[in-house]
């Protein structure tokens, strides 16, 4: 299952009808901007538009993609089970809530007066409702609908190292459309509002748009106070569910004994070099960390995708619950062995044991056999998409080698490599075949690219070529070192820092030189 299509079947409904409203919604401010040009080039996209959206079939898409939408956010919210999440979530969650108590008002005077008065609600109708006194408020709806959307696409695409290529050239566009929307209903605002200062233009208008009446114009302000009544009691109720979910007392599980040999079962949920923390009941292993401070990474957001909230069940595996279709789909596609769990997706109901396999600061893979080249290729993926290629950039060659003496049993060198086309950025630590493994950051034209650097007596092979994912990978080594170069470009292009790598090595004859330090005599 592609990357971007993974998540529970809720989970890819709120998608999809996320993605019907951003269709819509970015339509509508095109519509906006269209006011720089004119009120005409405004009608005429706007008759387009309603073709589609006031049609039976469009307005049963654009419903259902709301109710949806709206519904599946407030259920996911109910759900959680700590208030703890990164700054990026709770900025759309605000957002989400925010935006009906200014949208319905709105909706109110068009599509239900529409729909209930027989109202024309045309461009020329909404600027005079709207202008100029409710203009800020719906620059203000403007912008946090875009705000909302932005977010949610970019921490949605961000998982494909495609979209990283691109990112920041879709800034443009992303800022762009909100600024010609504001500025088109601007100027059409004014437009308007000088051709309604005669009297019997905006006669005219009230009679060719149907204009509401006094008890029409109540009818609309009522219902539409009652539905903002009901949506705050939604929301409320929610955060009633969300407080006494937070609020549960942790269980006092009988730890059963342990045979000699296995590591020791925690007292309720034990992180691996770490603490011990209450069990709480319906929260998930990723609300589990965050509510207790333990560094986990989670790229997607807990949505079921990345995988990158991977932990290694150390005891207690045999009480937990099954993997649901999101987390099997995800564990497959990582052809995970059997005691890797999702987080975001576990919710322990007995104690357990576990190892966080990627934190924040320090993302690294799955210990397994080094010479795999899905593994290699998911170890560079993984990094990239979490924005983690280094741990320590290049430029200062003492320091490089004090933070190295600290974490590596053999000491390499930062080979800048640009006069053959492959900029040097820093390194990293990684961990492969169950050991800290240094990976050195490259930038080729514009494309990462790591290289993995291991004595040559702790890999089981070298001899390494392959793709995964749109990865190549190319293995290496000489008497002292195994290399394994990663990145999403061809293999003659990965060749080129094979070549150049093995041409420094043989134009070095002191093995003590700069490029690397023998693995026998670096100390710790």
């Amino acid at each position: 299952m592609h990357i971007y299509l993974r998540g529970d079947t809720l989970q890819r409904l709120r998608l999809v009808s996320g993605l019907v409203l951003f269709v819509f919604a970015a339509t509508h401010f095109i519509n906006h901007a269209l006011g720089l040009v004119g009120l005409e080039a405004m009608h005429v996209f706007q008759d387009w538009r309603k073709a589609v959206t006031r049609s039976w079939p469009g307005s049963i898409v654009l419903m259902a993609a709301a109710l949806a939408h709206v519904g599946l956010a407030l259920w996911k919210l109910a759900r959680r089970a700590t208030w703890r999440m990164p700054l990026w979530e709770a900025a759309q969650i605000l957002i989400a809530l925010a935006i009906p108590f200014l949208l319905i008002p709105h909706i109110m005077f068009t599509r239900v007066a529409a729909e209930r008065f027989g109202v024309v609600d045309s461009y020329s109708y909404e600027l005079v409702w709207l202008w100029p006194a409710y203009a800020v408020l719906q620059n203000v709806l403007l912008v946090l609908v875009w705000a909302h959307a932005c977010i949610g696409l970019h921490y949605w695409l961000r998982l494909a190292p495609a979209y990283r290529r691109i990112e920041w050239w879709l800034i443009v566009p992303a800022v762009a459309l909100p600024v010609l929307a504001i500025a088109g209903f601007i100027a059409a605002g004014q437009a308007t509002a000088e051709i309604m200062a005669e009297e019997e233009v905006f006669e005219a208008l009230k009679e060719r748009s149907r204009w509401p009446d006094d008890d029409a114009i109540g009818w609309l302000v009522s219902v539409g106070n009652l539905a903002r009544i009901g949506f705050a009691g939604l929301v409320l109720v929610t955060i009633a569910i969300l407080m006494l979910r937070t609020g549960r007392r942790p269980v006092r599980a009988k730890v059963p004994a342990t045979d000699s040999g296995l590591p020791r079962l925690a007292s309720g949920i034990g992180y691996h070099d770490g603490p011990t923390v209450a069990l709480v009941p319906g929260r998930t292993l990723l609300e589990t960390s965050r509510a207790n401070g333990v560094p986990h990474a989670s790229v997607c957001g807990g949505r079921a995708r990345c995988g990158t909230c991977q932990v290694r069940v150390r005891a207690g595996q045999e009480s937990l619950p099954k993997p649901g279709f999101a987390e099997r789909a995800v564990l497959k596609s990582i052809e995970a062995p059997d005691d890797i769990r999702l987080a975001c997706q576990l919710r322990p109901t007995a104690p357990c044991t576990v190892e966080v396999m990627y934190r924040p600061e320090t993302l690294s893979p799955i210990p397994v056999e080094f010479v795999e080249v899905k593994e290699i290729a998911a170890a560079h993926q993984r990094a990239v998409m979490a924005g983690e290629t280094i741990d320590i950039p290049a430029g200062n060659r003492a320091a490089f080698q004090d933070w190295m003496a600290g974490k590596l049993t053999y000491r390499v060198a930062l080979e800048d490599m640009a006069a053959d086309g492959f900029a040097l950025k820093g390194a990293r630590l990684d961990f492969l075949n169950n050991r800290p493994t240094i990976a050195i950051s490259y930038e080729h034209n514009s494309r990462p690219v790591s290289l993995f650097v291991l004595p040559s007596d702790a890999a089981t092979s070298v001899a390494v070529s392959g793709q995964r994912n749109g990865q190549h990978v190319l293995g290496w080594s000489d008497d002292r070192y195994a290399y394994f170069a990663v990145a999403e470009l061809e293999r003659d292009e990965l060749e080129k820092l094979e070549e150049a790598l093995t041409e420094r090595a043989l134009a070095s004859s002191d093995p003590s030189a700069d490029t690397v330090t023998d693995s026998k005599e670096a100390t710790p």
